[in-house]
């Protein structure tokens, strides 16, 4: 155990890779800082909307006395996988005559996944400035002096949330995939993907590389603020609600879930041109490519959560040694996805791993296992019944075995619908990393899109829309 540390260094070597691929092809990719600019400021512009919307739904939320109901309703648009969320903005908006591809509606679809995850990390502290508002009132602090007095309390908390959000724009991959790419709207995400599918390319991989390092420039200066969601808001203190704060609340959770999921309810069950009910689920359920797209990825996120929760298990015991690990895989959950995969295409391309099911199943490790660390490191505290367990006697092993892991049970459980549902609709590591024949759903649902066969890949969304929405039942360590 004491040599473990010492490893903690080779996960980072993906990114390295990446840089040290890209960095040739640097030159060659400078025509491409229209994107990086383009990528930047949507992505600014995207942070700047999700946290005003998420300080004003955690205001409405206090004042109105919002409870774990209402919030999971407001939540469910962060659980839906974002590629799913694009199509629900885009088959909603023709339902209404408005074209939703193109920029503004990944702004619209980045708004309204992304809106709950600044509710849950602005919600605390707007909890606490109202402990502090409420001091302030009967100290007769009002109006502008009461502003000046409590605003700046905020400030590292929008620092930290801004700089997660920001993050997850950037990285972001399904939503420019499928509402960006057929208006050849490319952000830097989507950019990697066709530079490595170019068949004009002479290193197709090498300048794939070079993208990413820019996406990498991007990213840096937020991710010395930005930190993992921590996804459980505190309770509300009790006071004198405002009924119709709660009713605004409830109205925008509303509206961004219909959003996202009325689109895809419309075209997968009604007949678009009879109109009348005709759910497309037996036909997508028949085909060979989505039957097969469905077993990988179940296998995948199966075998990846277990994989992780026994090797958090194993950690587990000592705590600072867990802390540590956490702290370095922390940087493969928060940085972009495609740095990963094309790191892992450097550092294993010319070996059997390639083109496997196994090195899906690496990339999905090394980037979800920041969750299941933090889902044990977080969950019940079991260090004093192990102790007492010892000092009764039991040896060290055996105390961790009758006591130690029995208590963290909800913890595990917490975790596998934290992680399953995350792996299952992955999109962003399965585009870049898979070989025909091992095809995860969410490159079936991209797929079925570019196919033309939009009710199909609107059936598919509803079922991984179901599927993320039991990371609720996990909601306690989030």
């Amino acid at each position: 155990m004491r040599l473990l540390p010492l490893l903690f260094p080779l996960l980072a070597l993906p990114s390295l890779a990446t840089l040290w691929r890209g960095l040739p092809h640097v030159r060659e990719t400078l025509r491409d800082l229209d994107v990086l600019w383009f990528s930047v400021g949507l992505a600014g512009v995207a942070t700047l909307v999700a946290l005003a919307l998420g300080l004003l739904l955690s205001w409405a939320a206090v004042e109105g006395g919002v409870g774990r109901g209402l919030e999971a309703l407001l939540l469910l648009p962060y659980l839906i996988p974002p590629f799913v969320v694009g199509m629900g903005i885009l088959f909603s908006l023709e339902g209404l005559g408005v074209r939703g591809t193109g920029a503004p509606g990944i702004l619209l679809a980045w708004t309204v996944h992304y809106t709950p995850l600044a509710y849950v990390l602005l919600r605390p502290q707007v909890e606490a400035a109202h402990r502090l508002q409420t001091v302030g009132r009967v100290h007769g602090l009002k109006g502008a002096r009461a502003l000046q007095a409590f605003l700046p309390p905020f400030a590292p908390a929008l620092v930290v949330a801004g700089g997660t959000l920001y993050l997850a724009f950037l990285g972001n991959f399904g939503i420019p995939a499928v509402l960006g790419l057929p208006e050849r709207v490319y952000l830097l995400s989507t950019l990697a993907y066709a530079r490595l599918l170019s068949p004009l390319s002479a290193d197709p991989l090498g300048q794939a590389a070079a993208v990413a390092v820019l996406l990498g420039v991007g990213a840096l200066p937020a991710l010395l603020a930005a930190r993992p969601p921590e996804l459980e808001p505190t309770p509300p203190l009790p006071n004198p609600y405002r009924p119709w704060t709660r009713w605004a609340f409830t109205l925008y959770a509303a509206l961004a879930l219909g959003l996202a999921v009325g689109g895809l309810l419309r075209e997968a069950l009604l007949n678009p041109y009879r109109g009348g009910w005709d759910p497309a689920f037996p036909a997508l359920l028949a085909l060979p490519l989505v039957q097969k797209g469905l077993l990988n990825s179940l296998a995948l996120a199966l075998g990846g959560t277990a994989l992780l929760l026994l090797g958090t298990a194993l950690l587990r015991p000592w705590p600072l040694l867990l802390r540590r690990a956490r702290q370095v895989l922390d940087l493969n959950y928060l940085l972009p996805g495609t740095l990963l995969a094309l790191g892992l295409i450097l550092l294993l391309g010319g070996t059997p791993l390639y083109g496997s099911p196994a090195l899906l199943l690496l990339a999905y490790l090394l980037h979800f296992a920041a969750l299941a660390l933090r889902a044990l490191e977080t969950g019940v505290r079991v260090e004093g019944g192990v102790l007492s367990a010892r000092v009764h006697g039991l040896p060290p092993l055996r105390s961790w075995l009758r006591v130690g892991y029995p208590l963290l049970r909800p913890s595990f459980f917490t975790g596998a619908f934290l992680i399953l549902p995350l792996a299952f609709s992955e999109i962003t590591l399965s585009a870049i990393l898979y070989a025909p024949g091992n095809e995860t759903v969410g490159v079936v649902a991209l797929s079925l899109l570019n196919g033309g066969l939009y009710r199909e890949a609107a059936a598919l969304g509803l079922i991984l829309a179901g599927l993320g929405s039991l990371a609720l039942l996990g909601r306690k360590a989030w």
